[in-house]
């Protein structure tokens, strides 16, 4: 409704001021071309102005306003996929997202790094108990870490295997997931983890 109202409200103030600026530019040219205008003698430069006017002033008051409107906006800047001070290496990248759960109300342990069965942490909030397989990957996560979530949530004995990536999942392991009940998440998607359990 306010843009509405803005728009009717330039609109408005445009007609104005143009057809102020119209009949003042009319009156001014055929006063230098030697014309008085109260005789009426010969109205073509009166009416030569008026349309040089109505020409030139809408390209004047549109080429201002866009200027205008240019300067005051700012450059936009693309979003980020990965969130910054995502660490690349992969021990770093389960202990920066057991930070993260921390930051949202969750209990996180990193597993141990060889002989973890599939979870890389175990995160319990609520007398629940998820189980995390971590992928610092750029490209698509396949199968094989579906499959590792779904075996590990057997071997802890968690309520809900999840996993996190910073890159994107195949569709066959989207399809995988739905048959094991296995969550694949963005690292964007940390906060939402609690709607999960």
């Amino acid at each position: 409704m306010r843009h509405l109202i803005s728009t009717l409200f330039y609109f408005f103030r445009y007609a104005v001021l143009s057809a102020a600026l119209v009949v003042a530019c009319g009156f001014l040219m055929a006063t230098f071309a030697g014309d008085s205008v109260q005789t009426r003698r010969n109205p073509v430069p009166v009416m030569a102005g008026m349309v040089l006017a109505a020409l030139l002033l809408p390209a004047l008051l549109l080429r201002r306003t866009t200027t205008r409107r240019a300067r005051g906006r700012r450059p936009k800047k693309p979003a980020p996929r990965r969130p910054a001070l995502c660490p690349k290496d992969g021990h770093a990248f389960e202990q920066w997202v057991a930070g993260k759960l921390e930051m949202h109300g969750w209990r996180a342990d990193v597993t141990a790094g060889s002989g973890d069965q599939g979870i890389d942490i175990i995160a319990r909030r609520d007398g629940r108990k998820v189980g995390i397989q971590c992928k610092r990957y750029d490209g698509p996560v396949g199968n094989k870490a579906v499959q590792e979530a779904f075996s590990g949530r057997a071997y802890h004995r968690v309520d809900i295997a999840v996993v996190i990536t910073t890159g994107h999942y195949t569709q066959s392991a989207q399809a995988l997931s739905r048959r094991t009940g296995v969550h694949l998440l963005h690292v964007k998607d940390i906060p939402r983890l609690r709607k999960l359990t």
